[in-house]
């Protein structure tokens, strides 16, 4: 026997192997990816001792004390000829001096601790990019830069980029497409004649963020990037599932978005109100409104009144989850969702952590009453007890009737049979439904109140651990909380199983917004750069987690993090930042003596992830169906209040929305303003690829499809706005030639060359200014902002 061997043996055998310390890490690296209690190839789980001693198709995995006849011990053996072993079957075999701890540890009788669930380890953990402190970065100084790319720091982290993989910048614009892009951008409709003359014509060197200021400061800023923050609250005015049911006071979540937005409301305190705005120290009417957010997604109404306790308390948990995950995806980009039933596979989100944060929000329910739906007086604890006591004799003599109506119904049941009682319940039934009718208009004259779906609050029960997601295996009791892997100073969850609703989400947006917090703000800030750029720093907004992308620019995305806690949480600041830096205002297309580079920067980075030019970016649905209201001289820009409903309903059970285009101003507000119900969407914006209200959207992905061809050159919509903004022309410029320049100002915000000018008086002379007009609205130009 040699040296090596006998020490082995000397290692091995007079001492008992430690099964945490010896064994457990060799089955987590390589057998438990394969053998868990989620996935369980050959029918062996090695999460426990027990599950372990039961086996799986091929055998026992352990015989105690027989490793000879144990699966685990086998499998891991080299086979004659020195065959490799079985197992691990995608990893290197394990090492001799590890098969020989398995085979001494087995022979010793497998000692295994009741106490040690073996659990897949996370593919990242605390020290993955995302889950580290946001740190301070200074923007290095790049000598060789361009003059106009050492102004704006965000400038000096893109050019380094750029000048490591030897890609050179984009020219800057010009000015009619940068008036045209920076408007599309802010606030979603294109910039008038007066407004590209006016910049053209100011000599300023600040012309440019004047321009940017004076967006920032339109009321239209508000409906335009309120857009993109409902995307992600995956906003509904609709319940979805087979009632669909709609929800008419939805809207105020809306209303509130585009208010806080314009209002440039700080962040933090943004994020704060959707979660515990009607709970926090002072509550107003919108603070009220905000936590709409926390019941903007689909709800199951059906399956929560089944007849089935067991299906009600599974659409529950459905619900919960809902919550949970929109929340997690919104706020944290994680998708703490996935650790429902088991430890997330990919990041340091344990299961026990799922049920922490769907404790937070176990009392938040989309309606305790139907009927009711969920809704809600918005206004503070003051003002509601005032209203309270100016309202009580109404409300009381509205109780009472309410009260004989429900024993009338009771009544009407038990009569049925009985002809002349039944008539005389009848005849006061409808009394006693008129009077009900009456009160209630006395009450909404006399004392107006605004209502709003926000969804309904109760205590909750303690949060129960369910083994493997399933309600009918519950476990140990949780208490609510953060996750545990974003460990912050200053905010401590109490272990409490009965912790107030209210302390429970106070706490959680606390824990949110604090300011070590490392997910918040990065999420933020990446969501508003992909606002501006078509696509994120991190390319996948909602998903900071291992699964998701790495950040391009990951110094550049701290410097905007920390930047934006300098700017007390102002996303106004970040807007101006990001859209007066030369990164934003580099040229889409190059002109012709950059051809050379722009093959070479094409070749290196086709995608541009790298931002050596300015994307080239599809307009959403939205802003199209608002362009061409603008254009057409008939946009009704009224603000906020109820949507407008372009559908009939039908009810038979469940709610059918039948379309209808009618050229009326009530439905010519801006797209923001139109009903999101989940089956009742519209075709055009469908084919221009508006996401679904019944999902988070957390970034569009423009498609190019014959539909939407079709859908541009057939909707009755976008014939009758050619007609509009032919007639528009017609209005302002007798001359043909001038109607036809206008259009291109209108639409393009610059004049025809020579050659467009001809090809449109040519169209126009044989198929009227209407056929121009159409065919403007269907240009790649008009479509895309560059």
């Amino acid at each position: 026997m040699n040296l090596g061997c006998f020490l082995l043996l000397l290692n091995l055998a007079p001492f008992e192997i430690n099964f945490k310390e010896s064994i457990a890490p060799l089955l987590v690296m390589n057998c438990i990816e394969c053998h868990n209690s989620s996935v369980t190839k050959g029918n062996l789980n090695l999460e426990t001792l027990a599950s372990a001693l039961k086996g799986g198709d091929e055998g026992k995995a352990i015989v105690l004390g027989k490793p000879e006849e144990s699966q685990l011990y086998l499998k891991i053996i080299e086979g004659e000829n020195k065959k490799k072993p079985e197992m691990p079957r995608k990893k290197p075999a394990l090492a001799k001096a590890d098969v020989e701890k398995i085979k001494a540890w087995i022979e010793q009788g497998a000692v295994w601790p009741k106490e040690i669930v073996l659990k897949e380890k996370a593919k990242a953990d605390g020290s993955f990019w995302s889950f580290k402190p946001i740190a301070k970065v200074t923007p290095s100084v790049i000598k060789d830069a361009p003059d106009a790319w050492k102004i704006n720091p965000i400038d000096a982290f893109v050019f380094s980029k750029l000048k490591e993989k030897g890609i050179k910048p984009s020219p800057v614009t010009d000015k009619r497409s940068l008036i045209r892009r920076i408007t599309l951008d802010l606030i979603g409709l294109p910039p008038t004649s007066s407004e590209v003359a006016d910049f053209l014509n100011d000599g300023n060197p600040e012309a440019y963020e004047r321009v940017v200021d004076r967006l920032l400061a339109s009321p239209r800023y508000g409906e335009r990037w309120a857009r993109h923050w409902l995307d992600v609250a995956r906003f509904s005015e609709s319940d979805g599932f087979e009632e669909d049911m709609q929800r008419p006071l939805a809207y105020t979540f809306r209303d509130y978005v585009i208010g806080a937005l314009n209002q440039d409301k700080p962040y933090d305190e943004f994020v704060r109100e959707q979660i515990a705005g009607d709970v926090q120290v002072v509550q107003t009417a919108d603070s009220i409104a905000a936590t709409g957010f926390l019941v903007a997604g689909p709800w199951d109404a059906v399956q929560r009144v089944t007849p089935s306790k067991l299906g009600r308390l599974q659409s529950r948990e459905e619900q919960l989850e809902e919550i949970v995950s929109g929340v997690s995806q919104a706020f944290l980009g994680l998708t703490v969702q996935c650790a429902r039933c088991h430890d997330h596979k990919f990041d340091p989100i344990l299961q026990e952590d799922y049920y922490r944060v769907k404790a937070v929000f176990e009392g938040v329910d989309h309606s305790l009453k139907i009927k009711a739906h969920g809704l809600r007086r918005l206004m503070g604890a003051k003002e509601e007890s005032a209203w309270l006591e100016k309202t009580e004799p109404l409300r009381k003599e509205i109780a009472g009737l309410e009260a004989r109506d429900l024993e009338l119904q009771k009544q009407l049941k038990e009569k049925q049979k009985e002809a002349e009682a039944l008539a005389l319940l009848m005849k006061e039934k409808d009394q006693v439904k008129a009077g009900l009718e009456k009160l209630r208009q006395q009450l909404a004259q006399k004392f107006p109140v605004q209502m709003g779906f926000v969804g309904d609050r109760e205590q909750p029960k303690p949060t129960v651990l369910f083994n493997r997601g399933d309600i009918k295996d519950p476990k140990n009791e949780v208490s609510p909380g953060g996750l545990q892997a974003i460990k912050l100073s200053q905010v401590d969850f109490p272990k409490d199983l009965n912790l107030p609703e209210a302390q429970r989400r106070i706490l959680f947006a606390q824990w949110l917004t604090h300011p070590e917090n490392p997910f918040t703000f990065r999420v933020m800030v990446n969501r508003l750069w992909q606002g501006h750029f078509g696509i994120g720093i991190v390319d996948t907004p909602s998903d900071f987690g291992f699964n998701g992308g790495r950040p391009t620019h990951p110094e550049l995305l701290d410097f905007l993090a920390f930047e934006f806690r300098q700017q007390q949480y102002s996303i106004k600041a970040m807007h101006r930042l990001i859209v007066t830096s030369a990164t934003y205002k580099q040229a889409c297309i190059p002109n012709m003596n950059t051809q050379e580079e722009y093959k070479k920067a094409v070749a290196i980075d086709a995608d541009n992830r790298l931002f050596w030019r300015f994307p080239s970016l599809r307009l959403e649905g939205e802003v199209v169906r608002d362009a061409m209201l603008a254009m057409g001289g008939n946009l009704n820009s009224e603000m906020n209040g109820p949507s407008f409903k372009p559908y009939t309903v039908t009810q038979l059970n469940t709610y059918f929305y039948h379309l209808f285009d009618k050229d009326e101003n009530i439905y010519n507000r801006r797209t923001i303003y139109r009903m999101q119900v989940i089956t009742g969407r519209s075709p055009l914006l469908d084919a221009l690829d508006c996401p679904s209200p019944s999902i988070t959207q957390p970034r569009r992905s423009p498609t190019s499809t014959p539909l939407q061809a079709l859908a541009l050159m057939n909707d009755s919509f976008v014939v009758r706005q050619s007609m509009k903004l032919a007639a528009r022309l017609k209005e302002q410029q007798p001359d043909l030639q001038k109607q036809i320049e206008l259009a291109y100002e209108f639409s393009y915000s610059r004049k025809p060359n020579v050659e467009e000018l001809q090809a449109g008086l040519n169209v126009a002379k044989e198929h009227g200014l209407e056929t121009l007009c159409w065919a403007i609205y269907n240009s790649s130009e008009f479509l895309y902002n560059h």
